[in-house]
């Protein structure tokens, strides 16, 4: 499920890979009523012997990009300066060699430099400096959003993304769901199946079939018995019984004969 990145989910990326960093986000440089610009995002690196301020202009928008002339005049406020953008939005070719380039990653949300900025040694007006310290005093600032009404819009575009990622969950789980319930009735099909047999196994044996001992041939022997009416090893047992009954006729009539002989 893709969606549209927001300039707040690039700001937050950028608030944790400057964890370390005092990180500000819609920075005036300068009070009201005084001509000023607004920064999108600023890190200040806790450094007395190698101080770095490194200003961030956010873009989502090409046109917007393509329309934008003032971000120069954020130079003189900070040592780096650099664009942070979704991925391929912004070619390195199209800014200055000192101006450096984020791509962010949706998939990820993870930043990756593109081009470095260029380190530039300026003194930072105060206008800003004094802006940062009254400004950060309010409570009632929502961080990464240049208004409440941005807040809000982004609130309810969550609301809606989670609510359509809830939505598709729910279809595939009623899916899986679906598959268990189908392979349960197989199972229980099967099963059924399998206590019939054995049903069928114990009448056989009311008549004296006995087929779990046949071996491989059983089912030669199973018709042969239901064919003929007889267990097949009771015919077995018959025919053994038969070939006996010959034996001891023929010794009596070997008998008979010797008793006549001597008579």
């Amino acid at each position: 499920m893709s969606s549209k990145v927001r300039a707040d989910m690039i700001k937050r990326a950028l608030s944790k890979r400057h964890r370390e960093d005092f990180f500000l986000t819609e920075v005036k440089t300068g009070p009201t009523g005084y001509e000023h610009h607004r920064i999108d995002a600023l890190a200040i690196k806790k450094s007395w012997a190698n101080p770095c301020i490194t200003a961030y202009e956010v873009k989502v928008d090409r046109s917007d990009f393509a329309r934008d002339d003032k971000w120069p005049a954020y130079l003189q406020n900070c040592h780096q300066f650099a664009f942070v953008c979704p991925k391929g939005l912004i070619q390195p070719e199209e800014l200055p060699e000192e101006v450096g380039l984020i791509y962010y990653n949706s998939e990820t949300e993870a930043l990756v430099t593109k081009r470095k900025p260029a380190y530039r040694n300026v003194t930072v007006p105060s206008n800003l400096l004094m802006y940062i310290i009254m400004t950060r005093l309010e409570n009632d600032r929502h961080p990464f959003f240049s208004s409440r009404r941005e807040f809000i819009e982004a609130y309810l575009q969550d609301k809606n993304e989670r609510k359509e990622l809830g939505r598709h969950f729910e279809i595939e789980v009623t899916k899986e769901i679906g598959k268990l319930r189908r392979e349960l009735e197989r199972l229980s099909d099967r099963k059924e199946k399998l206590q019939r047999l054995k049903e069928v196994s114990d009448i056989l044996r009311e008549y004296g079939i006995w087929i779990d001992g046949w071996g491989t041939s059983w089912k030669e022997e199973l018709r042969k018995a239901l064919a003929n009416g007889l267990d097949p090893r009771i015919e077995s047992e018959l025919q053994y019984l038969l070939k006996q009954a010959d034996v001891i006729k023929k010794m009596l009539d070997e008998r008979n004969a010797e008793q006549c002989s001597t008579a």
